[in-house]
C-alpha cells in the first residue's frame, strides 16, 4: 500500500507531473542536453548548481524520473507550499533532522535524489561554496552515481530585482555521473563535482523567449506563487547578510 501511494511511479505522482508539465512548458519551455547521463533506474544523486528558487521545481516536473529533494525544515514548515512539498517525499535537512540517515535509506532502496550542493538560492550564475552532504553520501553509499546537472536560463529569469519570475527558455544540462574513488576524501570529491559543474555552464542559453497566448495563460497562475519564493529568497538572504555581519 505505501509503495502503491509513495513509490517512483505511483499513478498520482505521474499524472501530477503531466499536469505540471503542461501548465508550465508555455512559461518556461524546458529543453536538455545530455540526457544520456540520466540515470533511468536504481539509486542516484542529481547534484545542480542553484541559482534561484525555480530550480528544485523545474527538475523535479520535468526530470524523466521521480525525484525526492533534500530541502530546508523551514521551507518544509511553509504553509501550502511546505505540506505540498513533504507530500512530494522530499527529506527535511536542519540539525538533528538525520537527514543523511534517511537519504542512505532512500538511495538504498533504489530512490534518486535531487541535492543542491549550495543549500540555498545563490542569485548568482557563479558556484559558491559546497556542503558536504553529496559527498558523504557517496562515499557512504558505495557505487552510487552522482549526477551533475546545471540549471542553464533561470538566474535571468528570477533575479531579487524581479517582482515575480520572468517568463523565458531554460536548460537542463547533465554530465556524466561522478562516483566515490579509492583515495577520495570528501573535499577532493567536491573539487571534481564542482569543476564538472562549472564546465556544464560554461555554455550560455542561447535561445529566444517567445511569448504568446499560452504564456500569458500560464503566467495567469504561476507568477503568484513565484512572488511568493522570490519574496521568501529575499529575506532569507537578509538574515544570512546579518549573521555575517554580526
Amino acid at each position: 500500500m505505501g509503495m502503491a501511494l509513495f513509490g517512483e511511479h505511483a499513478l498520482w505522482y505521474r499524472w501530477g507531473q503531466r499536469f505540471f508539465r503542461l501548465l508550465v512548458r508555455p512559461y518556461w519551455p524546458v529543453s536538455f542536453e545530455g540526457l544520456e547521463h540520466f540515470p533511468r533506474q536504481g539509486g542516484a544523486i542529481l547534484a545542480g548548481n542553484h541559482p534561484t528558487v525555480l530550480d528544485g521545481g523545474l527538475l523535479g516536473v520535468f526530470s524523466p524520473r521521480r525525484v525526492r529533494f533534500l530541502i530546508d525544515a523551514k521551507v518544509l514548515r511553509l504553509p501550502v507550499l511546505g505540506h505540498f512539498l513533504r507530500a512530494l517525499g522530499s527529506i527535511p535537512v536542519e540539525r538533528g533532522s538525520h537527514s543523511l540517515r534517511h537519504a542512505r535509506g532512500a538511495l538504498r532502496q533504489g530512490t534518486c535524489l535531487g541535492i543542491y550542493p549550495e543549500a540555498a538560492p545563490t542569485a548568482m550564475m557563479a558556484l559558491g561554496e559546497f556542503k558536504r552532504g553529496v559527498a558523504v553520501l557517496a562515499r557512504d553509499v558505495p557505487g552510487i552515481p552522482v549526477v551533475p546537472v546545471a540549471i542553464v536560463g533561470t538566474q535571468p529569469l528570477c533575479s531579487h530585482e524581479h517582482l515575480y519570475a520572468q517568463p523565458g527558455p531554460v536548460l537542463l544540462r547533465f554530465g556524466a555521473a561522478l562516483y566515490w574513488r579509492e583515495g577520495d576524501t570528501v573535499e577532493s570529491f567536491l573539487e571534481r563535482l564542482k569543476g564538472a559543474l562549472d564546465n556544464l555552464l560554461l555554455e550560455p542559453l542561447q535561445e529566444r523567449r517567445r511569448l504568446g497566448l499560452g504564456t500569458a495563460l500560464s503566467g495567469f497562475f504561476l507568477a503568484p506563487p513565484s512572488a511568493v519564493l522570490l519574496a521568501l529568497s529575499r529575506r532569507k538572504f537578509k538574515e544570512l547578510d546579518c549573521q555575517k555581519l554580526s
